[in-house]
């Protein structure tokens, strides 16, 4: 734990205490991190890198500069690199601009497909459903949370196909067999010469603990963002594989090759592509130290708490993720008990809808009448903190004899 031991002095004292277990959700700012980074004069920040004049060119360049930084990072090139304001935009830009693009080449929307599985992110879900009005889609189921390879297929009467799958599950943890999913899809392409078969990931919760690089993965289009990268939030990205036509669904400007219209914010952008590649480098002492986390905890619960169910136990997940069911318990009600006693977790990805409760993902799961909770760790979470969350969440359950 030395690695991490090193950022400690970082904590905010402004946390009164309180103990931070959401970094799934979103994490605090790594400000020893970004003190680190180059310095960008303000008379750059200030300029609109779309200008003429020198301070314009200036900030163009700090831009040009990010982008390389990205492409580098993930092995791509610089042109493959749109900038987004999160991860979810990107989302939205990489499923309606892909089918947008192939619409207004004359593919007719009922041969056109969308799939995807059963657990995915809301950015993705939520997207989906609302292009169901006119396109095909395929809901493919998973065993808690991991997606079988070959359950993907090409619907019939389809000429082009976008296959959207999540790297790392922001709810349970489970990563994706992506590798495998990739050769799926070439395997795809090959029996089906005639289709255009695209493939995309949201790797919003990956770049800490596994490697991005974009040509070993298969992949054409990954999504990222801001929220997860110790940096400041408002920022996102798209990867585009060059070949992969995309029509806009924001319309001003041209900037961002005309797919993401807007002034492009200088410093997060110059934060996020730093931050990124900070991260790369770092996956195998990140994932060393989560992972002992995760252990720790997941053995205490099974000591402490032995009616809690460790979800998706022996499939592989991510080791910053431990998601805990318990049968009749309120989700609610135990993030509040745990925030009342200093503990900041979450029952369920925090862009789902505030009026609804409980998790699709855990009674798709479980079934009705489960609860869940979900623990996250991160760089400055420390050993003792897993041990008071169990000792905390023992103390609820007493409390409500569960």
């Amino acid at each position: 734990m030395g690695f991490f031991k090193s950022f400690s002095k970082s904590r905010s004292s402004a946390a009164g205490g309180r103990v931070y277990l959401d970094y799934a959700s979103s994490t605090p700012l790594d400000r020893a991190m970004l003190a680190s980074f180059p310095h960008i004069p303000d008379g750059v920040l200030q300029a609109n890198p779309s200008a003429l004049h020198k301070e314009g060119q200036a900030a163009k360049k700090v831009l040009s500069d990010a982008r390389a930084l990205v492409a580098q990072t993930v092995f791509a090139h610089a042109e493959e690199i749109i900038f987004t304001s999160n991860a979810t935009e990107s989302d939205n830009l990489a499923l309606r601009g892909v089918i947008t693009a192939w619409v207004e080449k004359n593919i007719p929307a009922d041969q056109i497909a969308i799939i995807t599985t059963d657990t995915e992110h809301a950015a993705v879900a939520e997207t989906v459903k609302t292009l169901a009005r006119t396109v095909q889609t395929v809901v493919l189921p998973t065993e808690q949370g991991m997606l079988d390879p070959k359950s993907i297929v090409v619907p019939e009467g389809v000429t082009a196909v976008v296959v959207s799958v999540m790297y790392v599950n922001n709810e349970i943890g489970v990563v994706q067999p992506l590798y495998d999913i990739a050769k799926r899809v070439r395997y795809l392409r090959k029996h089906h010469p005639d289709t255009t078969i695209v493939l995309h990931i949201d790797a919003t919760q990956a770049p800490l603990h596994y490697a991005l690089n974009t040509q070993k993965l298969g992949i054409d289009m990954m999504t990222l963002g801001a929220t997860k990268l110790y940096c400041p939030k408002g920022v996102g990205m798209l990867y585009v594989r060059r070949g992969i036509i995309l029509s806009p669904i924001m319309y001003g400007g041209g900037q961002e090759r005309g797919l993401r219209p807007g002034t492009e914010p200088i410093q997060l952008i110059h934060d996020f592509a730093h931050a990124l590649a900070y991260a790369q480098k770092q996956t195998e002492r990140y994932s060393e130290t989560t992972s002992a986390f995760q252990k720790y905890f997941e053995t205490l619960i099974q000591k402490d708490i032995p009616q809690a169910v460790i979800t998706a136990a022996h499939l592989e997940r991510t080791p910053h993720i431990s998601h805990i069911a318990l049968k009749d318990f309120d989700s609610e009600l135990l993030v509040l008990e745990m925030d009342a006693r200093g503990f900041a977790v979450s029952a369920k990805s925090a862009c789902k809808n505030e009026e609804v409760n409980e998790s699709d993902i855990v009674e798709r799961i479980y079934g009705k009448g489960w609860g869940a909770v979900r623990i996250s760790f991160g760089r400055f979470t420390e050993k003792s903190d897993v041990q008071k969350a169990v000792t905390a969440l023992a103390n609820i359950l007493e409390k409500y004899d569960k």
